[in-house]
């Protein structure tokens, strides 16, 4: 029996450290959590706990597939991995040769977000520069709230999470800490421990939120007023820091006339908020500081989430919350992890320019009249279950000219509209190397087993499919395209930051993980910003409003991360369907007896963009009224067919909680 350290290479912000034992065999025997990582403590959420279990699932891609029906259907045949490469690199060039490498979109999604196998991927992206292929944008998950921050604060991570054991008052945003961050639930404990008041702002009664002391149940997408109502507040009770905005602060007054405008009375009746509740929660602010604001991703996925993750952190920083111990925002960590993306995936090797594609803009780019997309490489990514607007995804892949090849673990709605389906391996399979959004602890894993069947490793498979390629141009038998996992590895950790920490891939693969540097304090704080103004969103961080406000029997529908999978991952296998069953949409009281819903009844929950039937759930502690909550991420119900493909204000992020919807009978 043996050991093996590794890590979960997961969506998930917490960027666990895990062990396997594996037996005399070479069979994994047993995962658990590694109790030697300071953050993650030795603990597993119970979506990963399974892990060794999903690796024998039935849905478990073992060999390379080619269809032989129509697209949709999910029928294939297998193949060997000569063949499918062979037909795939012939298929690239010939795309590449006829209309240029910009119709070839390599799309890649976050089933895996490893630096090596994962979204990063410089093994693929150096084969995809050489091919001129188009650039993926990954702009799906938290793009808008990075971008607000850096108009404000000038990066996502502005405090040590670790350090909110330090705060009198913590803010969790947006953020369903229990369910879809667990690790970082004891510092908030700890920190309540030590006299902290935990305050969830959510507009539903997440699990998170019923263990706080107290919920701001605000409407979606009024964040932006709800943090402008608390500042005026502040300002009112002389909470404002006025020497620490002196020394950090930029534009202050401009931002301290905005705030004439927004009294509590006014911020309440856009947030459908008791005005009392905006004092109140100001009086905690002021009276037991620092305020430590945990910012949450599901805020900043309306229209207008970055200027709400901006007007946010103004909160922080009215307060001087950064120049405090415990104090200040964090939104991610994942920016301290600055590796050298540049030297991995080559982009000298591109011919000339290359084009953009939005990752949340899928219809719009695969059906661009001008450059439309024929060849279409999905890794670790289920667009038709996790993209907005899922019928019309299902239509633009089901065309015959499009040739689409999806690599992945496992057999999803987006495999059947494939032309090859390539087996990828699970974490404990590979190397990979992990960094995290929620600490400051670069992990590693070691792989424990063999792959399973015939999967091979997302560098593996753009290894031989660049040998598949120099079949057809000779540029493809360079060296460069043949690196393994820890030269990949080696040139990430190439930076001047990684030496001073003495952070190596060798340190690494002994000890499991390395703590980052502490990082950089807030330095300057721009209240207004005139670079905003010019990239759209307005000099002052001011309100935007809804962009499909809830109005008669309407509901603004809320996807929740499940305590179950992370988005898709593992929503197939057997064993989540068989300890889950089928996830009600969950309602108020007030708006079922207005709609006529009864507890358990069939309801169809839709707009003119699609719909999903299921179950309705009554609780007045999980929904407010006007909102309709329920778990994303489940085949069965594609809850996204109702969500529009837009853009937000800031990096094209998507707008899911921005989706009105009726709830009817079924």
């Amino acid at each position: 029996m043996r050991d093996v350290i590794g890590a979960c290479p997961l969506d998930c912000p917490d960027g666990c450290s895990w062990i396997v034992t594996v037996d005399d065999d070479g069979h994994a025997t047993k995962l658990r959590g590694n109790p030697d990582h300071p953050f993650t403590d030795g603990g597993l959420c119970k979506k990963v706990n399974p892990w060794l279990e999903f690796a024998t699932d039935q849905s478990r891609i073992l060999h390379p597939l080619k269809r032989v029906g129509p697209k949709g259907e999910g029928r294939f045949e297998r193949v060997s991995w000569d063949e499918a490469l062979a037909d795939i690199a012939a298929r690239l060039i010939e795309v590449r040769d006829r209309v240029g490498g910009q119709a070839i979109w390599p799309y890649t999604g976050t089933g895996n977000v490893g630096a090596v196998q994962g979204s990063g991927l410089p093994a693929g992206a150096r084969v995809m520069n050489a091919l001129g292929a188009s650039n993926h944008l990954g702009t799906i998950c938290s793009i808008s709230g990075h971008v607000g921050l850096l108009y404000t604060q000038g990066f996502a991570n502005g405090m040590d999470p670790e350090d909110v054991v330090d705060a009198g008052t913590v803010l969790l945003w947006g953020a369903n800490t229990l369910v879809t961050s667990q690790h970082f639930w004891p510092f908030v404990q700890r920190a309540r421990d030590n006299g902290a008041h935990i305050v969830a702002v959510d507009p539903v009664g997440t699990r998170t939120a019923q263990r706080a002391d107290e919920h701001i149940a605000l409407l979606p997408g009024t964040d932006g007023a709800l943090a402008l109502g608390l500042c005026h507040a502040v300002r009112k009770l002389d909470g404002v820091d006025q020497a620490w905005i002196a020394a950090h602060g930029e534009n202050y007054e401009d931002f301290d006339r905005l705030l004439d405008e927004w009294n509590p009375a006014r911020a309440a009746r856009v947030c459908g908020l008791d005005e009392s509740q905006i004092h109140n929660l100001a009086d905690r602010i002021v009276g037991t500081p620092p305020v430590a604001i945990k910012l949450g991703q599901g805020m900043q996925r309306h229209a207008h989430g970055a200027q709400a993750a901006r007007t946010v952190s103004c909160l922080a920083g009215i307060t001087g919350a950064f120049g405090q111990r415990g104090g200040g925002l964090v939104y991610s960590t994942g920016p301290a992890y600055a590796f050298n993306t540049t030297t991995a995936r080559m982009p000298e090797l591109a011919p000339g320019p290359r084009r953009d594609r939005i990752m949340t803009r899928l219809v719009d780019e695969l059906e661009d009249p001008s450059e439309p997309v024929e060849a279409l490489i999905i890794t670790a990514a289920n667009p038709v279950v996790s993209n907005p607007d899922s019928n019309e995804i299902k239509r633009s892949l089901s065309r015959d000219e499009l040739f689409t090849v999806v690599i992945d673990v496992f057999s999803t709605p987006t495999t059947d509209f494939a032309d090859y389906v390539l087996p990828s391996t699970l974490q404990h399979e590979q190397i990979e190397m992990n960094d995290s959004f929620t600490h400051y602890y670069l992990n590693w894993n070691n792989p424990a087993v063999e792959p399973a069947g015939e999967a091979l490793s997302h560098t593996d498979i753009f290894r031989r499919l660049a040998t598949a390629l120099a079949v057809h141009d000779q540029r493809f038998a360079d060296t460069v395209f043949q690196a393994d996992e820890i030269d990949y590895a080696k040139a990430l950790l190439d930076t001047d930051a990684f030496r001073a920490s003495g952070i190596t891939v060798e340190s690494l693969r002994s000890t499991g993980f390395a703590r980052l540097p502490e990082p950089a304090p807030v330095e300057r704080f721009f209240f207004c910003n005139p670079q905003a103004e010019s990239d759209g969103l307005g000099y002052l961080p001011d309100w935007r409003g809804v962009k499909e406000s809830v109005t008669g029997s309407s509901y603004n529908l809320i996807a929740n991360g499940s305590d179950w999978h992370i988005n898709t991952v593992f929503s197939q296998t057997a064993k989540t369907m068989a300890r889950t069953g089928e996830p009600p949409v969950v309602v108020c009281r007030a708006d079922a007896e207005r709609d006529g819903l009864e507890e358990g009844s069939r309801v169809a929950v839709g707009n003119d963009r699609g719909s999903f039937v299921t179950t309705v759930s009554i609780d007045d502690t999980a929904a407010r009224p006007g909102v309709a909550a329920i778990t994303k991420g489940w085949a069965s119900q594609l809850i996204n067919a109702t969500v529009r493909e837009e853009d937000s204000d800031g990096g094209h992020g998507a707008v899911y909680h921005d989706n009105r919807v009726t709830i009817r009978p079924a």
